[in-house]
């Protein structure tokens, strides 16, 4: 049976009984299935060279992007849901970031 259309590419994963759903969005976008509005954006390392062609000044620092798995995504809600987000939430959106083998919280002020 075909995936319902209204997925939109999301994928479903469950992480300590909670169901949430997601994709890849430049990052990986997870969104609990009880708020679809409420966010978690997770930075694995990738960005695309092409973009940086003409603006070498401006590229990212070369390091080795995380491989995107399953069991990666239920490792970065885990640790987003630890460190303060709040799926209860009707709208708003968290940041982390993966690089190095280690997560961190991404502040407002942070691209």
């Amino acid at each position: 049976m075909a995936t319902p259309k209204k997925k939109q590419g999301f994928r479903k994963i469950v992480v300590i009984n909670i169901s949430f759903n997601w994709k890849f969005s430049g990052g990986i976008d997870v969104r609990p299935d009880i708020n679809k509005n409420n966010q978690l954006l997770i930075d694995y390392g990738w960005y695309d060279d092409w973009l940086y062609m003409n603006n070498k000044e401006n590229k990212p620092p070369d390091y080795k992007p995380q491989i995107v798995t399953p069991n990666f995504v239920r490792k970065s809600i885990e640790f987003a849901l630890k460190n303060g987000w709040n799926i209860d939430n009707k709208t708003g959106k968290f940041e982390i970031e993966y690089k190095a083998g280690e997560y961190k919280i991404k502040t407002n002020n942070e691209t």
